[in-house]
């Protein structure tokens, strides 16, 4: 089997983006890990789902038309260059310029990923496609705001930092005293974003199976309300099953189960490009694939914590949860970009031959 072909392509795909993700990861210390590199590396990952997700990396056209590691360079410079924008707007107002960055700002910056993830896959853009037509730029920034916007709210709303009162850097000011202890709503999206993902895993089903008997059901808003029922139901799944907040702590319910599947799918929905070898009629074919990712979530939150613990002594659990939030920054703050950006914008360069 080629090494430019499925699933050796994902093995050694995945193996090189680990490897270099713990490599950066360990070069930090675990302070400068959960408060500059979660804030810089989390702000650009909206913006890289946008390049990967809603342009499909095929937009803008001058950038999408070069030649693949230019093109990679290009995109990954878009991607950083929005990120650092965004990073120093969030972080003079939300974290009202603190230094280092806060649990405020970092927490905010993370609730912004699902909202765009929810926003690009089960609404598909709308109703930014419905108001700008065929203009995809116009369409990926306009939704970026948005799901910026919309973040913002919900942080108003739901995000309450009383239990951070003690410390140095607590400003009341700064805390949006909303109806929630922030780790809840926080893990509550983490959680939500293994449904959108399971769902993608599963081709919608059995949403594609409603629409077919009734067409209004795959046309949105119909669609991305509907999924949306299905998303929440999921992430109340795993509460249920993981008896949170009462049994299991939630923030390392938040890693362990939360961050450590995210990551077992998106490699493979990225390292593996969805599997299309694993053929097999839905829902057989998603339930297998859910399965592989959950194994490999498994798996790697246990080389990552070894790695974490080994280098530096982490401890977990509460008060601080050093290791639990070291592992959900390394697992998805330096190693989610890292796949994407060597999977889509780079097109799996030097590994896969340039079309």
């Amino acid at each position: 089997m080629k090494l430019d072909s499925q699933p050796i392509l994902g093995i050694v795909a995945s193996v090189f983006a680990v490897s270099a993700s713990l490599w950066i990861s360990v070069l930090f210390s675990p302070d400068a890990m959960l408060t500059w590199v979660s804030l810089i590396l989390v702000a650009m990952v909206p913006m890289q789902m946008v390049i990967g997700l809603a342009w499909g990396s095929q937009h803008p056209a001058a950038i999408a038309a070069m030649p693949t590691f230019m093109r990679g360079v290009a995109f990954s410079l878009l991607m950083a260059t929005v990120g650092a924008l965004v990073a120093y707007i969030a972080y003079t107002t939300v974290g009202g310029s603190i230094s280092p960055p806060t649990p405020f700002v970092n927490m905010f910056l993370i609730l912004a990923v699902p909202v765009t993830l929810m926003l690009i896959i089960p609404f598909q853009r709308w109703p930014f496609t419905a108001l700008l037509g065929d203009k995809p730029v116009a369409i990926g920034f306009a939704l970026l705001v948005a799901a910026y916007g919309l973040a913002w709210v919900l942080y108003q709303l739901l995000f309450d930092f009383g239990f951070l009162q003690q410390a140095p850097f607590y400003q009341a000011a700064l805390d949006p005293h909303g109806k929630f202890v922030a780790w809840l709503p926080l893990t509550a999206g983490l959680s939500m974003v293994v449904g959108i993902l399971s769902l993608v895993l599963l081709d919608f089903w059995p949403l594609s199976l409603l629409a077919q008997k009734f067409p209004a059901m795959g046309k949105q808003p119909f669609f991305g309300l509907a999924a949306s029922v299905l998303i929440v139901l999921i992430a109340a799944g795993l509460w249920c099953v993981f008896d949170v907040p009462h049994g299991m702590d939630v923030v390392a319910f938040m890693v362990r189960v939360g961050v450590s599947m995210i990551f077992g799918i998106f490699i493979v929905l990225v390292m593996f490009e969805g599997a299309p070898f694993v053929r097999l009629p839905q829902p057989w074919r998603g339930l297998v694939l859910i399965s592989a990712a959950a194994f490999l979530a498994v798996g790697l939150h246990a080389l990552y914590r070894a790695v974490a613990v080994s280098r530096f002594g982490l401890p977990g659990g509460a008060p601080g949860y050093a290791l639990e939030l070291w592992l959900a920054t390394s697992m998805l703050a330096i190693t989610f970009p890292l796949m994407v950006a060597f999977a889509s914008f780079f097109n799996f360069w030097p590994l896969r031959k340039s079309a």
